[in-house]
């Protein structure tokens, strides 16, 4: 308990998933949530939380959109005052190939994935810079950023590679101001969204995942946990795999 005391953290693909069960810990842990979805079941999960006694507030906004971001930070500091962390959650996915793509599919998964971390970096950073706070931001690599999968999904991988790219430039950008950046690269970890996939591909999961299971929620979540928070001060540039060894074989 009390991990992330009185830290103030946005979240983004807060309704569910990962990030879903990152605001439930975070909360856990001490900490004040502003959670972010595109929809409304993030306020459904938003109160949720606060029904277990976590501090929370949530807001429906499309992260693509620049000016979202200056919604998200006002009510951010409306609410709590100032900000500690920021987790760039928020996904789009994608599994077409090359021969096949649509290019609204393509924008889409750019726009949600890679953008929405720029913007965070305009308006977020650029308040923990002139503020001076030592804060953190979380962003979301994926095992397929940084392998060859052998099939498939253009789009995603390309912005999850540029993920892993950007989160590190980042750390020689703001040399010296002492915020971190760090990435997870979670694979095969299941989350509501992806059930379909994973229901028609477990055994070929399971095959492929040295543990021999697959993650939850939690497994990536409780790794945030601890970039969040101050057990990690040390920590910056780092790209943590989350995928019970699939990154070491391949």
């Amino acid at each position: 308990m009390d991990r992330l005391k009185d830290k103030v953290a946005i979240l983004t693909g807060a309704a569910g998933g990962i990030c879903g069960k990152a605001s439930e810990l975070f909360c856990r842990e001490g900490a004040k949530c502003v959670m972010v979805g595109r929809h409304e079941d993030v306020t459904e999960r938003c109160e949720q939380i606060k029904a277990n006694g976590g501090d929370a507030v949530a807001l429906v906004a499309d992260v693509s959109k620049r000016e979202s971001w200056d919604e998200i930070l006002k009510l951010t500091l409306d609410t709590y005052g100032r900000v500690d962390c920021c987790v760039n959650g928020a996904a789009e996915f994608c599994y077409s190939d090359w021969d096949c793509l649509d290019m609204d599919e393509w924008d889409r998964v750019i726009e949600t994935n890679l953008k929405s971390m720029m913007f965070s970096y305009q308006s977020v950073l650029q308040y923990m810079l002139d503020n001076w706070i030592k804060g953190n931001f979380i962003n979301f690599s994926s095992s397929t950023g940084l392998s060859f999968l052998g099939y498939g999904c253009a789009s995603y991988p390309i912005t999850k590679a540029g993920i892993l790219l950007a989160t590190k430039d980042m750390v020689a950008a703001t040399k010296g101001s002492g915020v971190r950046f760090n990435c997870l690269a979670p694979n095969y970890v299941w989350t509501p969204k992806q059930d379909a996939i994973f229901e028609a591909c477990r055994e070929f999961f399971l095959d492929s995942t040295p543990l021999g299971f697959l993650g939850e929620p939690e497994d990536a979540a409780w790794a945030m946990v601890y970039l969040a928070s101050d057990e990690a001060k040390y920590v910056s540039g780092v790209c943590l795999p989350i995928d019970g060894g699939w990154s070491t074989c391949h």
